[in-house]
């Protein structure tokens, strides 16, 4: 590993010599009008390969888990700012799921308020681009990550000795039972049938970042029929994904956005080695089953992570300042693009002519289209993903789409501002410094809140 660096690196020839200097490569090209390109789904076409990232706001409303009105003004900006597919944020499929307590959730009760947001989101791309986005929505639980209240209450699949330390816990805390997943089963299908009536093209289960069903993945030491070996550890993901998408008329899909490498060591992680200990890179079972989710539920497109953003963020998105109170990470963060890249390289490979969609370039800033051209163009990748970056900076698909850059002054800075307004549960997400107006206040109250209960 290299040390890690700030960014610094104001032209195009900067990082393309930090990269060598590295012993790193990422294709680079100029060629950004590539990433204007149609993208084919089958039934549905995406105007661009552009695709905004979810990333929780954590702004519904606590009443009832609905829309707020600044979760209508995020995805209207998304819409307008021109990406071809808008990937919103997780809903959870029961309260006690929520990470925080005005996560969103599509009930009975609000989908009036859902099919208005899908409406109007799909509106103001019409009304400013003339051209119709695809929309997918997560489904998930937050599982160990739980905290309805604000407080953590979490909901463990296994034990993990390093996020059980993360989350305050250790193996006297109980496990969920069997019998309570497979009612959790038919709460994910409830909830993917609402989605569905809400509008939203596409629905995705949350297997990534240890939430509840990527966690399951990794849960080699549960006993059970939903431990121990693969067929096992995938089987929630698996059988819920072949329900919904059983279920489906023409006019939905389901795709998933999985974990590739959740690196926690052997045991208890996954993508990594099957020796004691190692948490050495193997895609092997991750591969395998993207393919046989691809296959089994003729997925349109495909969306994938790596990393625990809530321990090691680094790891799933490089960036610049880490949140309060944690280490600058162990490596350099073109370290972490490329790994990132790389992953995504050989499962667009195994995938074949199945789009696949990738993120974490929001630490290139302005040099982000050239790499994300390179990737298209050299076939590592078909879609490129924005999460933070679309907070930052909604029109940079505008800029890039119209003249083939971005504008520094408004690029995301991979500052975790955002991330730390995510950790203080107090506030709503959205950038303090691009948008400071309405945001920076929700990152004080947050501050605030964190130094009366001596965390900041």
């Amino acid at each position: 590993m290299a040390e890690f660096k700030k960014f610094a690196l104001p032209l195009l020839e900067d990082l393309e010599n930090e990269l060598k200097s590295l012993g790193l490569s990422l294709p680079i090209s100029q060629n950004t009008f590539i990433l204007g390109d149609e993208v084919d789904l089958g039934k549905w076409k995406l105007p661009n390969r552009f695709i905004v990232q979810p990333m929780e706001g954590i702004d519904g409303d606590p009443a009832d888990s609905s829309p707020s009105e600044l979760t209508f003004r995020r995805y209207r900006r998304f819409a307008e700012g021109g990406a071809g597919l808008i990937w919103f944020e997780a809903v959870v499929v029961e309260p006690e799921g929520k990470s925080n307590p005005r996560q969103l959730m599509i009930t009975r009760e609000n989908l009036d308020v859902w099919k208005r947001l899908v409406d109007e989101t799909r509106e103001a791309a019409r009304k400013k681009w003339g051209h119709e986005i695809v929309t997918i929505i997560q489904i998930a639980h937050s599982g160990r990550w739980s905290k309805p209240d604000g407080n953590p209450k979490p909901v463990l699949i296994h034990h993990n000795p390093q996020l059980d330390r993360a989350v305050h816990v250790d193996n006297s805390y109980p496990l969920v039972s069997d019998d309570v997943l497979d009612l959790l089963q038919d709460k994910f299908i409830d909830v993917c049938k609402l989605a569905a009536q809400a509008g939203f093209d596409g629905i995705e289960f949350k297997a990534v970042h240890g939430y509840f069903t990527g966690e399951m993945l990794c849960a080699y030491t549960r006993e059970g029929k939903y431990g121990g070996s693969y067929e096992n550890r995938t089987r929630f993901v698996r059988e819920c994904t072949a329900r919904i998408a059983d279920s489906f008329d023409s006019n939905h899909f389901v795709t998933a956005r999985l974990t590739m490498y959740e690196p926690s060591p052997f045991p208890y992680g996954w993508g990594v080695k099957a020796e004691a200990g190692s948490s050495e890179l193997d895609l092997t079972e991750p591969l395998k089953f993207a393919r046989e989710l691809v296959d089994s539920a003729d997925m349109p497109l495909f969306n994938y992570s790596i990393g625990y953003p809530r321990f090691g963020p680094y790891i799933t998105r490089p960036y610049n300042n880490p949140i309060s109170g944690v280490a600058l990470p162990p490596e350099h963060p073109l370290e972490g693009i490329v790994r990132f890249q790389q992953i995504g390289k050989i499962l667009q490979g195994v995938l074949g002519e199945i789009p696949v969609a990738t993120a974490a370039l929001g630490w290139l800033r302005h040099h982000f289209p050239y790499v994300a051209a390179g990737l298209v163009e050299q076939g590592w990748i078909t879609l490129i993903g924005q999460g933070r970056g679309s907070i930052a900076y909604p029109d940079s698909v505008e800029d890039i789409l119209k003249t083939g850059t971005m504008n520094p002054r408004k690029c995301c800075i991979t500052c975790s501002l955002c991330s730390q307004i995510m950790k203080d549960v107090v506030g709503r997400i959205g950038c303090p410094v691009r948008d400071g107006e309405i945001y920076k206040p929700e990152l004080q109250k947050g501050r605030a809140s964190a130094r009366l209960k001596g965390l900041a």
